[in-house]
């Protein structure tokens, strides 16, 4: 009995250790299975898949494990950047465990469970969908352990679904290969089966609390709730799908659908389904009715019968165009409505309706409707509409006759955002597009009018639209549009035109061709634009898909509603005022062609604030910009006599004025503080070639700008742009780059020629801040430079970040007042270092980097001073120059009759002295002047070079020192072993005698031959520091100069120059 307890005390501690093992597992290794997770989903989509958290549980689906991701998101990549496929509260999946482990298997899933699902799905008109996310080939990752590569194949995945459910869902598909749009919202739906099975039986349940429906621009359901309970035979060897037992239940509709899909080779899709309804009753019918399904439809009157059947029976392939077989029967006997609330009813409603295609191209579809009537009050409206081969050649055979009064209507139906007006309708129309097309007018029967007075109507989320009136004459040449006068929104509008083809209406390939003259007296845009709120950006295809493709609207109301983009009209038009973003466009005029995505520009202008605009070009994919965020395009030519660029730029915060030369401020606030920059749109791609008299921008003006300027990614390229400034001329070649929005950068190349260096140091503060002696100079100039960097939140450069490469040649120039050339005068006694100084043809070379000005060495000679000027200052104004200088000695020691000698040349010949150099001796002083302090409290000091004109004197004498004793040392030598052999010829008896000879005459003649060297070295260091330079030095110099490696890189430079560094096409820069 105790072995029993013990071992039941054994298996108790066993069963706890297992149980608190598993409750543990998911939070001991919940790090590694995220990774995991993540690892799998990067490897397997080519999505971007982002979640909160994720929880894990042993116990819920034992022995399988449930993996949840919170709170995820699924975000497309490529042209569906940014644009998100789905995400949710919950995604529950339970995966075998075995398999969760096992890489060798595929991973076995059990169940998906998703909870609050948003998913938007996207097919573009080429075909691309944003559903294709799984990848196919293989990844390569790297290994976090060892950094090595690794070669991952895509999991395979093994669906042993037991069931799968989705709550409170929302979808939308939008198919612009088909223009079919749908909308889900409150989706709740569950299906269980046995997935191993090669055949089984599906079970599901559906609800939906809202269904839209619309297939080009008719709403076949909208706003419908549906409910359906159905049973699916599925034979996965034959991926055939056939409905069994099922309900379905549209609005008050009930339905009941028999028949199959099944999906075959060459992504052909066969079906053979039929659609009936067991019911009669006219109000079930007109609970589809858009508008007509109200609360409480329950209480609606309704009376008359209808019959309704379709069916669908062949193969569909989209790629290829190729449609089943259908057929759809409606007709509708003795109808009648009366709602409640409302003071009148709708009688004798009349309809028949066949619409049927033999299958294969939809070009033999047939719409016929050849009974439609209906009795509002005491006025009767009746239709007849027949029409065939609507793609190739519409053939209509129509007519409309009837006065509907809208008040009377909306007494008797509810129509929302309608609030009065007069249709007066009494037209025929039996004719085929080609006899219009070929002048056939005599084929042609087409007469009467249809009226419009004083209709208004309202629109969710759109302004108000009041027609005033509209009168339309149908004739066999056309359709007169004799006159339009209404108010949309704000905006007023006349116009007047008419429509050659209005059977292209009918046709999704053929175009209506027309010629519109309108006229506004004020037009606000800005109501008619879709509002971005909550919207997320569409993918824009205008480069990556063919011309025409349609892009997934941001907005389910966008989507609801189909723009008609089938037009070519010629267009006169003139607007006195356009509101438009926060700008006010006057006099605006138009005259040329318009397509939906081509606009042919024949003249066009406006102004706006002090500026005027006169355009004429190309303008490419206006409506893709407008309706689907697509990318504006085109190529334009402008002229303008002023424009004022500053009216485009926002107002900068108070806190951002007055920045001072730090490392991280802009330029002084007088140079452009009060603006914020211009954000370059992203979807723009456009040339526009500018002609314009006066252009403003900050505090410069700009005049005769002619040059080109390329929009796109966000960023402006200026072209060859050549204008006036400053009473000199400039060229500009360069970019303006505002990808990042808090940093614009910008890259630029001038040339300026003739500039005035007063006028251009007052009026631009940059040049101010990098050139401070240009203060002091009266003269003109030319000047080729790069300067590339950041601008500030006020437009103007972020000095810290320029980095600047260029040439500046003097053309004439007078320096005045410039103290640290007077402090020279002074301290040399020079007097016309003290006075004006002339510049003229200097030329030089300068690099500006990190905030630091360095003038490249240049030669100049003033009078008889030749000098080599080089050195730097900082954007504090502290500097450095070194003046290499080549000064008449007689220059300095009396500079007028009977005057002394300078204190310059004084403290020179003393440091002369230190080295026992008398500078009387040489014909001109070569000296080395330091600059340095600021250019208002300078501080200058001398130093004696050596008669190159570059070392410093004390080094030049060591060297001539040092090799004079060197000859010394080898000429004694020489002498003494000389003496020594002599000495070797005398007789014996006497050598000793002779030897010592032979020692004091050496040692004599070394003490004479060192005399000689010192007395040597000082006439050469005369020679050294003063005397005159020859001519090979001169060229040698002169060479050095014009070989300067610094100066050949930045004329390099200057010549490739390349704004935005984009490539060129087909290789290489541009």
């Amino acid at each position: 009995m105790k072995i029993f307890k013990r071992l039941l005390l054994i298996a108790v501690v066993l069963l706890v250790l297992v149980l608190g093992a598993a409750a543990a597992f998911p939070f001991v290794f919940k790090d590694e299975i995220l990774a995991a997770v993540k690892r799998e989903i990067n490897v397997n989509l080519t999505a971007k898949v982002d979640f909160e958290d994720l929880n894990l549980s042993l116990f819920r689906n034992f022995p399988n494990v449930s993996v949840g991701l919170e709170n995820y998101s699924v975000t497309g990549t490529d042209v569906f950047d940014k644009i998100t496929l789905a995400k949710g509260e919950l995604l529950d999946v339970e995966v075998d465990l075995s398999s969760f482990w096992n890489k060798d298997k595929p991973m076995k899933i059990n169940s998906v469970h998703l909870k609050k699902p948003n998913i938007k799905v996207y097919v573009l008109e080429d075909g691309r969908a944003n559903y294709n996310i799984v990848k196919t080939e293989e990844t390569i990752i790297v290994d976090s352990i060892t950094g090595e590569p690794i070669v991952v194949e895509p999991t395979p995945f093994e669906i042993n679904l037991d069931g799968y459910s989705i709550s409170e869902g929302k979808i939308l598909y939008q198919d612009a290969t088909n223009d079919l749009y749908l909308s889900i919202a409150g989706l709740n739906h569950k299906g269980s089966g046995n997935f191993t099975q090669d055949v089984f039986d599906l079970e599901t349940k559906t609800q939906m609390d809202t269904l839209t429906v619309r297939y080009g621009a008719i709403p076949y359901v909208k706003d419908a709730v549906l409910d359906l309970d159905a049973v699916f035979q599925i034979e996965m060897p034959v991926s055939k799908y056939t409905l069994k037992d099922n309900k379905l239940r549209i609005n008050d509709l009930e339905l009941k659908a028999d028949g199959f899909v099944q999906m075959l080779e060459n992504d052909d899709i066969g079906m053979d389904i039929k659609l009936s309804t067991p019911q009669n009753d006219f109000k079930a019918l007109l609970s589809l009715i858009p508008n007509a399904y109200i609360q409480n439809f329950e209480q609606v009157k309704a009376g008359g019968r209808f019959e309704f059947g379709a069916q669908a029976k062949g193969i569909y392939n989209g790629d290829r165009e190729e449609y089943p077989a259908f057929d759809v029967k409606l007709a509708v006997a003795d109808g009648s409505v009366q709602y409640p609330g409302l003071p009148m009813g709708m009688e004798q409603i009349q309809a028949e309706m066949n619409v049927n295609s033999p299958g294969g191209n939809l070009d033999a579809l047939s719409v016929n409707v050849p009974r439609f009537g209906l009795l509002v009050g005491k006025r009767p409206f009746d239709l007849v509409f027949f029409l065939k081969t609507p793609l190739s050649d519409p053939d209509l055979d129509a007519k409309m006759k009837g006065v509907i009064h809208l008040a009377e209507w909306a007494k008797a139906f509810p129509m929302e955002g309608v609030n009065g007006g007069i249709i007066d309708a009494d037209a025929r129309i039996k004719t085929r597009m080609s006899y219009i097309d070929n002048g056939q007018y005599d084929r042609v029967d087409m007469s009467g009018k249809v009226a419009i007075q004083n209709l208004k109507y309202k629109s969710e989320g759109l302004p108000p639209v009041h027609i005033q009136s509209l009168s339309t004459v149908f004739a066999p040449q056309r359709v007169e549009i004799n006159n339009f006068e209404g108010k949309l929104g704000e905006s007023d509008l006349k116009a007047r035109g008419s429509i050659k083809n209005i059977l292209a209406y009918f046709s999704p390939k053929k175009t209506m061709y027309g010629d519109l003259a309108f006229s506004s007296q004020f037009f606000n845009i800005n109501e008619w634009m879709p509002t971005q709120e909550d919207a997320e950006p569409a993918p824009s295809v205008v480069d990556a898909a063919p011309a025409g493709s349609a892009t997934p609207t941001t907005t389910e109301s966008e989507s609801a509603s189909a723009i008609f983009d089938r037009f070519d009209f010629t267009v006169d038009g003139s607007i006195r005022e356009v509101v438009y973003s926060d700008y006010r466009l006057l006099n605006t005029y138009a005259k040329g062609n318009i397509k939906p995505n081509r606009m042919e520009i024949d003249d066009s202008g406006f102004l706006i604030g002090d500026s005027d605009m006169q355009a004429s070009g190309l303008v490419l994919n206006m409506f893709d910009y407008l309706f689907n965020n697509g990318t504006l395009g085109g190529n334009l030519k402008i002229n303008s006599k002023l424009m004022n660029l500053n009216q485009f730029m926002g107002e900068a915060p108070a806190e951002n004025a007055a920045p001072t030369p730090s490392s991280n401020t802009t330029t002084s606030s007088s140079d452009g503080s009060g603006y914020t920059p211009v954000m370059v749109p992203a979807n723009v791609k456009m040339a526009i070639d500018a002609n314009i008299g006066r252009l403003i921008y900050t505090d410069y003006e700009l005049s005769n700008l002619d040059g080109q300027l390329v929009v796109e990614d966000e960023t402006v390229v200026v072209r060859d742009a050549v204008a006036g400034l400053l009473g000199g001329k400039v060229g500009l070649t360069g970019g303006y780059d505002t990808r990042d929005p808090e940093n614009p950068a910008f890259n630029m190349k001038y040339d300026m020629q003739n500039m005035s260096f007063q006028r251009v140091f007052k009026a631009l503060n940059t040049f101010k801040m990098l050139t401070p002696l240009a203060g002091y100079i009266e003269g003109n100039f030319n000047t080729a430079l790069i300067m590339e960097g950041k601008l500030g939140q006020d437009m103007m450069p972020r000095i810290a970040s320029l980095n600047v490469k260029g040439f500046l040649e003097t053309l004439n120039g007078v320096i005045s007042n410039f103290k640290p050339f007077q402090e020279l005068g002074s301290m040399l006694d020079v007097s016309y270092l003290k006075d004006n100084i002339n510049l003229t043809n200097t030329k030089n070379w300068f690099e500006i980097q990190n905030g630091i000005v360095e003038l490249k060495e240049f030669d100049y000679k003033y009078k008889d001073i030749d000098m080599k000027i080089s050195g730097t200052h900082s954007l504090m104004q502290d500097m450095h120059y070194k003046i290499k200088a080549r000064v008449p000695r007689k220059l300095l020691e009396k500079n007028v009759a009977g005057a002394t000698a300078s204190k310059g040349y004084d403290l020179l010949r003393k440091e002369a002295s230190k080295f026992g150099v008398n500078l009387q001796k040489s014909e001109f002083v070569n000296m080395l002047i330091d600059v340095t302090g600021t250019t208002t409290k300078p501080k200058v000091a001398l130093h004696l070079l050596g008669a190159d004109g570059e070392t410093p004197v004390d080094d030049a004498v060591k060297e001539e020192l040092k090799a004079e004793v060197e000859k010394a040392k080898a000429e004694v030598k020489q002498q003494v072993e000389q003496k020594i052999e002599e000495g070797k010829q005398i007789v014996k008896e006497t050598a000793d005698k002779a030897l010592d000879t032979v020692k004091t005459v050496a040692n004599q003649k070394l003490d004479e031959l060192e005399k000689e060297v010192k007395d040597a070295a000082k006439e050469k260091l005369n020679e050294v520091v003063g005397d005159k330079i020859d001519s090979t030095a001169l060229k040698k110099a002169q060479e050095i100069i014009d070989k300067n490696k610094e100066a050949e890189r930045i004329k390099k430079e200057l010549e490739k120059f390349n704004p935005l560094k984009k490539k060129k096409e087909g290789g290489g820069r541009r």
